[in-house]
């Protein structure tokens, strides 16, 4: 194996374990908050790819621009979808979330197929032209997305870290009942958590669609890679979303190139089976009751 190859396969697993950690960390962001696991999550995914390749590629609206508006529209999506189905089931078990989940999923990857169709598509590149890193081609369009990606995270870690709305989030996630005793709004707490963890489902869809392509039922594995992710680096932790993110990334980049794209599947979970032996909650997670 040479140094360029060895090289591609890291560059490939950069941009996908930074796809795959916004996937994530919109999930765990909605469980920390909320308590409440959204298994329809990679439908949400789904949705962001198809609304960014109508208002880009269909109706040409500027990049940039098809890029903020699907991700507002798929951030009021989730809005939505919390107040309508999910704000009921707070503090009830989560096998009534796992009930609503599995009915959106079917709801939204059937309408999907009726919607859309079954035929492949693909979101265009927008950034022509490449660079090489240790003999290995980079195109502009990785980097940008990967780049994309990389601000979406720091811009999430200082939300939640440095403004009054992250901290209230932090304050719900920690202790819901004391930090409405200070005068938090946690019904509010809840749809900015949703919502925000939909937008950035929608975001890795759409980026996601412009390096492979677009399916209706390009959720299922997203939903699964999702929750690779999540259990590994534990329930509730940004952190461990995103490096939990990376050792996907890393795996699928490097087996699926030496060998398949089933053993990297395969691997994934032979990875989070052993972690969970010696370490149950996770890379950076605690036990929740």
């Amino acid at each position: 194996m040479t140094g360029q190859v060895l090289a591609q396969m890291a560059i490939t697993g950069i941009t996908l374990g930074l796809i795959y950690g916004l996937i994530a960390i919109g999930l765990t962001l909605i469980f920390g908050v909320m308590r409440v696991i959204q298994y329809a999550h990679g439908e949400i995914y789904m949705l962001g790819a198809y609304a960014l390749y109508y208002l880009f590629a269909v109706y040409h609206l500027p990049y940039w621009l098809s890029l903020i508006l699907s991700t507002v529209i798929i951030f009021f999506l989730g809005v939505g979808l919390q107040l309508l189905l999910f704000r009921p089931l707070h503090g009830k078990p989560m096998l009534y979330s796992l009930a609503v989940s599995l009915a959106l999923i079917f709801i939204i990857s059937s309408g999907g197929l009726i919607a859309f169709g079954a035929v492949v598509k693909g979101i265009p590149s927008v950034i022509s032209g490449q660079i090489k890193i240790f003999g290995a081609e980079l195109t502009y369009e990785r980097l940008v997305i990967a780049g994309i990606s990389l601000a979406l995270i720091l811009g999430l870690w200082f939300l939640l870290q440095r403004t009054k709305v992250g901290i209230a989030m932090r304050a719900v996630a920690e202790d819901p009942e004391t930090s409405s005793l200070q005068g938090i709004n946690n019904r509010r707490m809840h749809f900015i958590a949703f919502g925000l963890g939909s937008a950035l489902a929608s975001i890795a869809g759409g980026l996601m669609g412009t390096l492979m392509f677009i399916v209706p039922t390009m959720g299922f594995m997203a939903t699964v890679k999702a929750f690779m992710i999540v259990i590994m680096g534990g329930l509730g932790s940004v952190v461990g979303a995103l490096v939990g993110g990376f050792i996907i990334g890393f795996i699928d980049s490097f087996l699926t190139t030496l060998a398949s794209s089933e053993l990297a599947y395969i691997m994934g979970f032979i990875v989070i089976l052993v972690l969970l032996v010696f370490k149950p909650s996770g890379l950076f997670g605690q036990e929740w009751e």
